[in-house]
């Protein structure tokens, strides 16, 4: 009678399959992380100033780009849809106050259009959003 003896095998670390999941992570990291977003929807470049504010928890946001587009939050608006939406906004709440965020390139005649837009519906409270500037320059 054979008695066959099994040899007991030590047990191995496979390392490729580790090295393959780390460099997968890797690589999961590198490319969401290069994914940012504006959060305002716009590139836009403010102008800088020493006696800047902190915003309001009450506010809404319009934007104005370098071309004159207007965005109301991350949308898209006209004149008229500004209007609507700003009148409707004030009705609810009277105490609104309106943030204007225009690209520092903007042309003054857009700024005063969205100003003027405004307070044909009742806003009087608003102001011009900035960059706080360095006390040094």
């Amino acid at each position: 009678m054979l008695i066959q003896r099994r040899t007991k095998r030590k047990p191995n670390v496979q390392i490729v399959p580790l090295i393959d999941v780390i460099f997968f992570i890797l690589v999961f990291f590198m490319l969401f992380t290069t994914f940012r977003t504006n959060p305002a929807g716009l590139n836009l470049e403010l102008p800088k100033s020493v006696t800047s504010d902190k915003s309001t928890p009450t506010q809404v946001v319009v934007s104005i780009s370098a071309d004159g587009r207007m965005f109301l939050g991350e949308r898209q608006v006209n004149s008229a849809t500004l209007k609507s939406e700003v009148g409707k906004s004030l009705k609810n709440r009277p105490e609104l106050f309106v943030v204007i965020k225009a690209d520092q390139n903007t042309k003054y005649d857009y700024v005063i259009q969205a100003m003027d837009d405004i307070r044909q519906v009742g806003g009087y409270r608003f102001g011009l959003a900035v960059r706080p500037r360095d006390a040094a320059n």
